[in-house]
Formats: C-alpha cells, structure tokens, sequence
C-alpha cells in the first residue's frame, strides 16, 4: 500500500497564499521568480529548494511543518537526486572503432 503523505495539503497551501497575495503567479513575481515558480515548486518535490523556503515563511510555518517528506525536522531540505554508478562499463568490442564517442 502507499503510505499516505503527512504535513499540509497543496490545496490548503495554494488557499493560505491565495487569501494573502491573490495570485500564485503574484507570489512568484514577489519572491523574483517566473510566474509558474510557486505552481512548479507545489507540484514538484526538490523543484526548488529556495522557493520551498519562502513559501513555508509565508504560511508563518516551518518547512517540515508544510513538507515533512521534503525537510528533516532540522530545517536540511532532503535529497531528490538519484546517483547513478554504473554497474559495468561498456565492452571495448561494442563501441565503434574500439574508442568512446
């Protein structure tokens, strides 16, 4: 089964912003951003850490109190970055010329 996320839901948060700055887009203009900044940042874990920030002090809210599954308790945003190791290289025999590209 999926575990069921905990902390605030984006439409709660989207309703806060709105109540105080109308737009999502005006919010995004305010903070420097484009206009589709705090609709990607909503929609998109690690979209933008930054932005995550902003908007959580905009709520007068910790991050981890808006995002539990972005932020530990102690405010470090959590890694969405995946590192890939490759498991073997390629074979000299299957590149061409027997030389990487």
């Amino acid at each position: 089964m999926a575990r069921k996320p905990s902390g605030m839901h984006v439409e709660d948060i989207k309703a806060e912003l709105r109540k105080k700055w109308g737009t999502l887009a005006a919010l995004s203009r305010h903070l420097g951003k484009n206009a589709n900044a705090v609709t990607q940042t909503l929609a998109t874990p690690g979209y933008s850490v930054p932005t995550e920030l902003a908007i959580a002090e905009e709520l007068n809210r910790k991050p981890c109190e808006v995002w539990p599954d972005r932020f530990e308790h102690d405010g470090t945003p959590v890694s969405f970055r995946v590192d890939r190791i490759p498991s073997r290289s390629a074979d000299a025999d299957l590149r061409r010329n027997g030389v990487a590209a």
